[in-house]
């Protein structure tokens, strides 16, 4: 059995606590869709949840290493993991799930939003 949820998640480097219990190694499913934009500060660019195409974060960001924009999570106090626009997982932990936006904590002028599709398994 599975229970879907959908949450909206704002452009945003600060953890977001969706109210989503997991249990260590349940299998959770993300389906996103719509776009946003990172504070990319000289330039303007839309994307998915899948973040900038080519564009890696660099040192300061939530997640160095991932694309500047890519929606990302966590569960509890565990390891930070992409999402992007589709992702299919067994958690690591147990704890409630977090989502953000993966960007600097310094930079502040994002804009849109994306919608997380949150498929839980027994």
């Amino acid at each position: 059995m599975a229970l879907t949820i959908l949450r909206t998640v704002r452009p945003s480097p600060t953890w977001q606590d969706t109210l989503i219990s997991v249990r260590h190694g349940q299998r959770v499913v993300f389906d996103v869709e719509e776009t946003w934009s990172p504070d990319m500060r000289d330039q303007i660019a839309w994307c998915g949840a899948d973040g900038v195409y080519n564009h890696t974060a660099g040192e300061g960001y939530l997640m160095p290493g991932a694309n500047v924009g890519a929606l990302i999570a966590r569960i509890g106090d565990g390891p930070v993991f992409a999402v992007g626009s589709r992702c299919d997982t067994l958690a690591a932990c147990e704890g409630t799930l977090f989502l953000a936006m993966n960007d600097h904590p310094g930079h502040n002028c994002q804009a849109g939003k994306v919608v997380a599709q949150v498929i839980l398994f027994d």
